[in-house]
């Protein structure tokens, strides 16, 4: 895993501490827009006087932009206190140690990216207090499970900046009939990138940048449709029994089997004979099975993180099946049998799958965001975001 920390402080930690630095680092103080960067300063708030009341630590959950933010660091920071006062007993000692903004940065490749719980590192439970926080996805976030988001957030938080850079790519669905959790006809329906579930957080943004691809994955392809069955055939086959050349013997067909042709040969002209040998035709028929309709083809899978470049094309349908009498019969009426219809192909990255003439449907789409109480900004287009991506 490639998961880190880093914060905007710990603010002075050794030497004095003085009210032009307090107006610098928390009243003027603009949050650094890559993971990489640095914080920078608003000049038109770095300048006049700044009160103690303004710098008092400010617990409303409700504020977006609080000069001194509540937070773990803040609650714990000075010198034998109890960290930045809320009302009274303010000092300037009190900022020994605080912070204004904590960051979270992931550069790597995460399967089910857990937000709120970013393993090896954490939020130091600063989720639901209003410091301003900020989680950089620089690297890629993927799933190989359509019920699995590629990343995630379901605790509550308040001013949380979802800043992507990277990728979060969603699973695609299973074709419909390929087994697994793909169902037996239908199409699975695809995967969704990012989900942001925050029970009663508020100020929680998603700031798509131009390089980002946060993308729904595509819906699996519905199964192919069952060839429909031929008819049997009649089969006719027939034999010859003869006795032999003695005076009395009789002839008849085996069991199973019909008599239609008779007759005896004088064999006189064989010294010492005066019999006949006797002869009968046979004939048996019967019906060949009916032949069954072939197969419907698998539908194909749909673009995902687990399909990421594999063909979306569904699998081709069973053969047909002809009636077939055994060799040297004789065979009338009966028809072939239908092939299976091809699988429907898979959707692409945030588009529903195929359809075939089966009974059920392709997978529906996956969503590039869902959840609720969030919004997104930023670079919109077809290249960064696949799938609904709003409330």
């Amino acid at each position: 895993m490639a998961v880190s920390v880093s914060k905007a402080g710990p603010y002075y930690t050794t030497g004095p501490i003085k009210f032009s630095d307090l107006r610098r680092d928390f009243r003027a103080s603009v949050r650094k827009s890559t993971s990489s960067g640095s914080e920078t300063i608003n000049p038109s708030l770095n300048t006049g006087s700044i009160s103690s009341s303004e710098l008092l630590r400010n617990t409303n959950i409700s504020e977006t932009q609080p000069i001194v933010p509540d937070c773990t660091e803040n609650q714990q920071s000075g010198i034998l206190s109890n960290g930045i006062a809320i009302s009274n007993d303010w000092k300037l000692s009190q900022f020994r140690n605080s912070i204004k903004y904590y960051y979270i940065t992931e550069s790597g490749t995460e399967i089910n990216f857990d937000i709120d719980n970013p393993t090896p590192v954490d939020w130091n439970t600063n989720l639901d207090k209003n410091i301003n926080k900020v989680v950089f996805i620089d690297g890629t976030c993927g799933s190989t499970a359509v019920a699995s988001p590629s990343a995630e957030l379901n605790e509550t938080a308040y001013n949380l900046e979802i800043d992507v850079y990277g990728s979060i790519l969603a699973c695609g669905g299973g074709g419909g009939g390929t087994g697994g959790t793909a169902p037996a006809i239908d199409g699975e329906s695809g995967g969704d990138a990012l989900s942001l579930t925050s029970t009663s957080g508020n100020n929680i943004r998603v700031v798509v940048r131009s390089s980002a691809q946060i993308y729904g994955g595509g819906g699996g392809g519905e199964k192919g449709k069952t060839g429909a069955n031929g008819s049997s055939a009649q089969c006719r086959q027939e034999t010859y029994v003869q006795s032999g050349c003695q005076q009395g013997n009789t002839v008849s067909c085996p069991g199973g089997w019909n008599q239609y042709q008779s007759g005896n040969w004088c064999c006189e002209w064989r010294r010492g004979c005066n019999a006949s040998i006797w002869w009968v035709r046979c004939e048996q028929q019967f019906n060949t099975s009916t032949p069954s309709g072939g197969v419907g083809g698998n539908g194909g899978p749909g673009r995902g993180y687990n399909w990421p470049t594999d063909s979306l094309s569904g699998a081709g349908g069973g053969a047909q099946q002809c009636p077939s009498c055994p060799g040297g019969t004789q065979q009338s009426g009966g028809s072939c049998s239908q092939a299976g219809e091809t699988g429907a192909t898979g959707g692409e990255w945030g588009f529903v799958g195929g359809n075939t003439n089966n009974s059920g449907n392709g997978g529906d789409a996956g969503r590039a965001i869902s959840g609720s109480n969030y919004s997104v900004s930023g670079t919109i287009n077809a290249s960064t975001l696949k799938g609904a991506y709003n409330p």
